[in-house]
């Protein structure tokens, strides 16, 4: 029997729709824009375990970075039935190279511990089961936010999605992403585990221009891509951590520590270039003007060392992220970084991100 199902190529950041069969020891699936594929059933592999009433995600051997959801609970049963490996649980193969980091850097801890705060995060980042990251990423939002109010005025979303639709245009493999704004007092964005990228309307209200958010975004997008908030949670939680999620532990009790929330948000100098670059170059190829990143830049080298507001004994606690202070507060070099940012080439033309009534209702979403 034919079911409908949606499709993550992992290259083109939107799902497709696609009608799906099974074929002797295979899944076959095509749709308008998706050819037919034929998946190995032994090559599957769920990314969650299957749950009733929840979509079944799967992946596959030749195509890890992709996704095959399906919502036919009657398809679901049948198949997991008859392959037990899609019951859930880690594959061996993931398993296998968990480990086998693990044991080389146990063997040889001593004289390669400089390894593991380096080459190792990079690799084992890839690897965390994205149940994992989902979750570490909700936690480092609540846990930040905390009570703040999350904005979600419909028109101001519209042009958050803009936002989007235009770095899409110069990189269609953007990661998959969630962007969400709360009405913060402080001037602030990060990327948290999971693809989740959070501006404070703060922000937004101080940009003159949607270029100027939308490089911040491109930047924030930098680090979602380059899993540089899940190589944080390697580096600072260590193997163990990894270890104890893989086993089926969590790392809820880690999370929940301010100073664990405060690593992860902290990235190396490198990182912060390697995501400078990655929204150099993706505003440039989607024709967006850089220069509004670099007014950006120039806006936080005066706020840089703010006066100490007078303390009001009245005021509300201050949320976790407003204790952390601006957002570049640890960030390198300010100056270097609006260097490295140039105009669109000569005879490149900007595009127009958005009108001036859907920049107006980006300001306005949290009304």
């Amino acid at each position: 029997m034919k079911i409908g199902a949606t499709f993550f190529d992992g290259e083109i950041a939107r799902d497709k729709v696609v009608s799906v069969r099974r074929v002797d020891d295979a899944v076959e699936f095509i749709g308008d824009d998706t050819p037919l594929t034929r998946w190995t059933i032994n090559g599957m592999h769920p990314i969650d375990p299957p749950q009733p009433g929840q979509p079944f995600r799967i992946t596959h051997d030749d195509k890890p970075g992709s996704r095959l959801v399906i919502r036919d609970e009657a398809f679901i049963a049948e198949l997991v039935a008859a392959n037990k490996h899609l019951k859930g649980g880690y594959s061996f193969k993931h398993i296998g190279q968990v480990f086998g980091w693990t044991a080389a850097g146990l063997a040889s801890f001593a004289a390669l511990g400089w390894l593991a705060m380096t080459f190792l995060p990079g690799q084992l980042a890839g690897l965390l089961p994205d149940r994992m990251r989902n979750e570490a990423g909700t936690q480092v939002v609540n846990s930040l936010v905390g009570a703040s109010k999350k904005c979600e005025n419909p028109a101001g979303k519209e042009a958050l999605a803009l936002m989007v639709a235009a770095l899409a245009e110069g990189k269609s493999e953007l990661p998959p992403l969630s962007v969400e704004v709360y009405d913060l007092p402080i001037m602030n964005a990060f990327a948290a585990p999971g693809g989740r990228v959070v501006f404070t309307n703060e922000l937004i209200q101080k940009a003159d221009t949607p270029e100027e958010v939308i490089g911040v975004f491109a930047h924030e997008v930098g680090h979602v891509a380059l899993l540089h908030p899940e190589q944080q949670m390697v580096r600072i939680a260590g193997l163990q951590v990894l270890i104890a999620a893989l086993t089926g532990g969590g790392v809820g009790e880690y999370l929940g520590n301010i100073a664990g929330i405060a690593s992860i948000l902290r990235h190396s100098r490198e990182a912060e270039r390697e995501a400078d670059a990655f929204a150099r170059d993706v505003m440039n190829s989607a024709a967006v003007d850089p220069t509004g990143l670099k007014t950006f830049f120039e806006k936080v080298m005066k706020l840089e060392k703010p006066a100490e507001p007078p303390k009001d004994a009245n005021a509300a606690e201050p949320s976790s992220l407003e204790k952390f202070g601006n957002m570049f507060s640890t960030h390198p070099d300010t100056e270097e970084r609006i260097k490295a940012i140039s105009p669109l080439p000569a005879g490149v033309t900007p595009v127009k991100v958005m009108t001036d009534a859907q920049w107006q209702a980006l300001r306005g979403i949290c009304k």
